[in-house]
């Protein structure tokens, strides 16, 4: 459990799954981008808006498409190669987009402030390398060691290791704090925009 911080101000990061009944990661980090509260994976759209209201945050970072495009592709989708981080067309995707499209208009109803974000584009700007493929531990622990190098509060992969959705979340929630402070720039247009770190 993480104690002793004190932050007034919090940034989420959801690492959306397609399904309920699959996990989402979930992170919060504060102003000093420290983890505030242990990450974790939580599941329902009720979960979600629960620990939301206890959070109460600046910014919601969200790895899912929340718009559906016109055509097949956005054009933020197609941005993203830029930063060596193709993206899934949201039309292949259709279940994530759908729930992603539902959760912001509710998030957003409530008045939360919500971006997209894409944590494959954050860790490429970061220059966090990983080993192995995203299923695998050695993924896990080697994009633990390079996030922590960035958020503090992150535990030491021989004490725990995180899973790839709750370290997905860790780079959503950054990706929050950079847009709060201004360290960001918008790839896209009215259709779709993702928000990456400068």
């Amino acid at each position: 459990m993480i104690k002793g911080v004190n932050s007034s101000y919090r940034f989420v990061g959801l690492d959306l799954a397609a399904r309920p009944e699959r996990p989402t990661g979930w992170a919060v980090v504060d102003e000093r981008l420290c983890l505030c509260m242990e990450p974790e994976e939580i599941f329902s759209d009720e979960e979600i808006m629960d620990k939301l209201k206890e959070v109460n945050p600046e910014w919601i970072g969200i790895d899912a498409p929340l718009t559906f495009p016109r055509g097949k592709m956005r054009l933020c989708d197609k941005e993203l190669r830029k930063f060596g981080s193709p993206a899934l067309p949201p039309v292949l995707i259709a279940p994530l987009t759908k729930r992603g499209v539902s959760l912001y208009s509710i998030l957003t109803g409530e008045g939360y402030n919500c971006i997209e974000v894409y944590p494959r584009a954050t860790q490429r700007i970061l220059k966090i390398k990983t080993e192995g493929r995203k299923s695998r531990i050695s993924w896990c622990v080697s994009c633990q060691k390079g996030i922590s190098k960035w958020v503090n509060n992150v535990a030491l992969p021989e004490e725990k290791v995180y899973s790839s959705h709750i370290l997905d979340a860790i780079l959503c929630a950054y990706t929050a704090y950079c847009r709060w402070k201004g360290m960001y720039r918008e790839v896209g247009d009215r259709e779709g925009k993702i928000v990456v770190p400068c």
